[in-house]
């Protein structure tokens, strides 16, 4: 293996650096920072990648979003708990995390991995929890803790029935479709993916015209309404005015 250039090193450590400012966190030992944003693509080249990283960030995130639900949202019933903690943790809003934060603007690769794949919600979801996982053994529960909530945890659970009683949205869809006799949306199951403890679902959903969106969640009754809040913005977007 080459020896690493000097100059490469400092670049990183700077771009490291400027990152750790808005993650709101100052690494102890920033090479956590580094581990959390290098792939196993990068495995022939001697580096340790961020999968352990990943994994505790991920339990980590999952405690964190469950305490701050039952510690702030006291309104929530018990049966809706899980639903909303497991929207929260989901695929596609960690991503958008990810995505706000450019991680993968500073994710190490090899020839492995696609440079499509570098901004896929995969991987962008895959990096938060890495950078969870490496602020919890730098500076604790209550420096990881804070990081959750200053970026994942969202500053209200607006669409969420369980909170303010309203449709969710495979309702919603359901009386957008009557109202304007699309016919009954329908949902299949396309992918399954992960450990039996950590799985997420990949379900479309579709109607009779053909229109279909896709939505991921970590239960497949999750995953079915992020499809059907995704067709839902389609279809209003066609229409050009909110759905009823």
């Amino acid at each position: 293996m080459a020896e690493p250039n000097p100059l490469q090193i400092e670049a990183r450590a700077r771009c490291l650096r400027d990152l750790a400012d808005r993650l709101g966190h100052r690494f102890g030992d920033p090479a956590l920072l580094d581990r959390a944003l290098t792939h196993s693509s990068t495995g022939n080249e001697g580096k340790l990648s961020y999968e352990r990283l990943e994994f505790l960030g991920d339990a980590f995130l999952n405690f964190a979003s469950a305490d701050w639900l039952f510690r702030s949202h006291p309104e929530i019933a018990e049966g809706e708990l899980t639903e909303t903690r497991t929207r929260i943790v989901s695929r596609g809003p960690l991503a958008a995390v990810g995505r706000r934060l450019a991680l993968h603007d500073h994710l190490l690769s090899g020839k492995g991995l696609r440079e499509s794949e570098r901004c896929s919600e995969r991987i962008l979801a895959d990096l938060v929890e890495a950078v969870i996982g490496a602020i919890l053994l730098d500076g604790g529960v209550t420096a990881a803790k804070k990081f959750v909530r200053r970026h994942v945890l969202p500053r209200q659970i607006a669409t969420s029935a369980a909170a303010d009683g309203g449709k969710d949205s495979k309702t919603a869809l359901l009386h957008h479709c009557q109202h304007h006799k699309l016919g009954q949306p329908r949902y299949e199951l396309i992918e399954t993916t992960g450990l039996q403890h950590e799985q997420q679902f990949r379900v479309v959903a579709r109607l009779e015209d053909g229109r279909r969106d896709e939505g991921t969640g970590r239960t497949k009754r999750a995953a079915e309404k992020a499809a059907a809040e995704r067709l839902l913005a389609r279809l209003a977007a066609d229409a050009g005015r909110p759905p009823q």
